[in-house]
């Protein structure tokens, strides 16, 4: 986690992605801003921490290094306010850092749920920033995935893949219709029916505890290995977090969809799929259809908050699948 903003005599420099959250929230984001200092004063206190820079990367939260009174580097996490639709409510999040207790998550040091903050372990540099080709990205990140999943406890009160399905499909349809048609119809009705076999085929025997954005900037470096930051926290198939990978785990990835001709990018995500599939012992036709959805439902999202440049390839990867597949996914 790269320091990208500095906190200098004490002001509080919210990194641009948090304050584009913060603004969407209206009243009550200025009201979590205008305590982000007073909240940070009260922690260092507390927790025996002097916090230093911010760090960017994320939109849901203050994310800052920290250093303890023994001089172990951490990480702090300060949520914002609930109220903006696909950010993960910071419950979802603490509970499956409870869950996983450790590896291959970050480790959970210390945590106030009333004040919404977390504690981690300090983490290095990105997989993003190595400069690994791409299927190396991709081929580990499904190493990460997997040794994630783990059966959750029947009481857990995360969202189940079903659930999570069901939520895909009313985010795309409302959303794509309140910005106005950003992408083809046609696009959205897919991901919708995508979203819709992934609710019908849940089985609740083959769910385990899924991360639910897995790629290669939430897997940091951890000794000569990677943890990962950020878990969604859902019960679902495996194939959800497969999906997420081929959808968003590599951005090189999604760019080749977006400018492909749209019978190679079909080609191409089917091939990907399989590959993820063979690796993991899964169904590549469900990973199919959560990484369709999940590209359909990123680019809305992304465009939701105004991050048009973001959003396009998104957008334009799964425009160039729905060309090649008029009859559905395959």
């Amino acid at each position: 986690m790269p320091e990208s903003v500095s906190r200098p005599s004490g002001a509080v420099l919210v990194p641009d992605r948090v304050a584009r959250s913060v603004r969407a929230l209206g009243a009550a984001g200025e009201r979590w801003l205008a305590g982000l200092r007073g909240l940070l004063a009260e922690l260092e206190a507390e927790w025996s921490i002097t916090v230093g820079g911010s760090l960017a990367g994320g939109q849901a939260a203050y994310v800052a290094t920290v250093v303890g009174r023994d001089g172990r580097q951490a990480v702090l996490k300060a949520a914002i306010p609930m109220g903006i639709d696909a950010l993960t409510p910071f419950e979802r999040e603490l509970t499956a850092l409870r869950l996983m207790g450790g590896d291959p998550y970050a480790e959970l040091l210390r945590y106030d749920v009333g004040r919404r903050v977390l504690l981690l372990e300090r983490l290095g540099e990105p997989m993003a920033a190595l400069g690994w080709p791409p299927e190396r990205q991709a081929d580990a990140l499904v190493g990460m995935a997997a040794r994630g999943w783990r059966p959750a406890p029947a009481d857990v009160g995360l969202p189940t893949g079903a659930e999570a399905a069901r939520w895909l499909a009313d985010f795309v349809a409302t959303t794509w219709e309140r910005l106005g048609g950003p992408c083809p119809e046609a696009t959205v009705d897919l991901a919708v029916r995508c979203a819709a076999a992934r609710e019908a085929a849940f089985d609740p025997r083959r769910a385990t505890l899924v991360h639910g954005d897995v790629h290669a900037f939430n897997a940091l470096r951890s000794g000569a290995g990677f943890r990962l930051v950020d878990p969604e926290g859902l019960v679902s198939e495996p194939e959800h977090d497969l999906g997420v990978i081929q959808a968003r785990g590599v951005q090189a990835w999604t760019d080749d969809l977006a400018t492909s001709e749209p019978r190679q990018a079909l080609e191409v995500l089917t091939r990907r799929c399989a590959r993820a599939g063979r690796q993991s012992g899964t169904d590549p036709a469900a990973i199919w259809q959560w990484a369709f959805t999940e590209l359909v439902s990123t680019g809305l999202f992304l465009l939701s908050l105004g991050h048009t440049t973001e959003a396009e390839p998104f957008l334009a990867a799964a425009d160039n699948l729905t060309t090649a597949t008029p009859g559905g996914s395959p």
